[in-house]
């Protein structure tokens, strides 16, 4: 018995398939749907309207019982999660645009899109019953983040770290030319009382290891699972960071790197440390591949890096922390000077 069921088989049409004719037939308005999806690839990417640009910007995945940084970050002023509100005041008028770039969330300047990035790594130490952790935020400024972090994270032992409010030195220069940015914190007397704003240069290994040793690494101090950095964004202060803390920070924990941008200060970070973090994720020591490690200190204690605008997570793999000596704490040499290391070049 014949099946009732269509054939599958193409048919024939003046000797040819159904599937070419039919393509000749749609090809002319394939055609005219592409002419303006190229002329708009001549004048630079799609800008999309605001409503869906922040729907997608403030889509932050919120499990359980987290907390929700987005909220908190806007209730305590914190920048790294007022680009979404910025962002839809310029593409309404570009006088409300901080600068001009192509890339629209460039426009925002100082005004960070960082709350999709911190929900996705840190909702789980949000929730009321995480298991006690310690960490350190270095930048402290006026607080904003800092209390962000702390509303955040109740479970968390908090320490943060300034240069504005060191004492003035003949190598510290900074209160007596710009002021104690930390004292506008209305419990800045308190976080000081605490022990926990430490005031000093957060890229002198001395002034590091000093805090490390009697402020944090106590024998009843939960452990070290997060470092932030929020400091100078002077590439070398965030290598700095990067060098010295990521060793000392527990298996599974994390350490953050903001505001990894095209600008002047920051720009080698991008170009040159990052890169040479990313060659060291993917070496194989293969001895068919002419090849080397980059950085030996923090390689094999690397699980992961994920990175979104600005702002980079290097995961800790399941090695035990570690105390390097002096030399093995600070950038080598070679850290913004990518070529040689990537290229074999000087």
């Amino acid at each position: 018995m014949a099946s009732s069921r269509p054939s599958t088989r193409l048919k024939k049409v003046g000797g040819k398939s159904s599937s070419a004719f039919i393509l000749l037939r749609v090809l002319p308005f394939l055609v005219v749907l592409s002419v303006p999806l190229l002329l708009q690839y001549e004048r630079g990417p799609l800008v999309f309207p605001a409503q869906n640009r922040n729907q997608e910007i403030n889509s932050a995945n919120i499990v359980g019982n987290e907390r929700n940084f987005l909220e908190i970050g806007l209730m305590t002023g914190t920048d790294k999660v007022r680009g979404p509100r910025r962002l839809e005041k310029c593409l309404k008028d570009t006088k409300n645009c901080v600068r001009e770039a192509v890339e629209p969330q460039c426009r925002t300047g100082a005004k960070h899109f960082y709350h999709t990035m911190y929900q996705k790594w840190l909702g789980s130490s949000s929730i009321d019953d995480s298991e006690p952790f310690q960490f350190l935020e270095i930048g402290f400024y006026n607080g904003d983040g800092y209390d962000t972090y702390t509303n955040f994270m109740p479970r968390g032992e908090a320490h943060s770290m300034e240069i504005s409010c060191a004492e003035p030195s003949s190598q510290n220069k900074w209160p007596e030319k710009w002021g104690n940015f930390a004292m506008k914190n209305s419990r800045y007397q308190v976080y000081r009382d605490r022990q926990r704003l430490h005031c000093g240069d957060a890229y002198k290994y001395k002034f590091l290891k000093s805090v490390w040793d009697t402020k944090m690494k106590r024998p009843d101090a939960p452990p070290l699972k997060l470092v932030i950095d929020d400091g100078s964004h002077l590439a070398i202060h965030m290598a700095t960071t990067l060098f010295f803390w990521f060793p000392r920070i527990e298996p599974g924990g994390i350490l953050v790197v903001e505001d990894i941008q095209p600008i002047k200060q920051a720009n080698k970070f991008r170009l040159h440390v990052l890169p040479q973090v990313m060659k060291d994720l993917h070496y194989c020591g293969d001895d068919r591949v002419k090849d080397e490690v980059c950085f030996p200190t923090i390689r094999y204690l690397l699980q992961s890096v994920h990175c979104e605008m600005h702002i980079c997570v290097f995961e800790r793999n399941n090695e035990p922390s570690e105390e390097p000596d002096e030399e093995h704490s600070m950038p080598p040499p070679h850290t913004l000077k990518a070529k040689k290391c990537l290229f074999g070049e000087d």
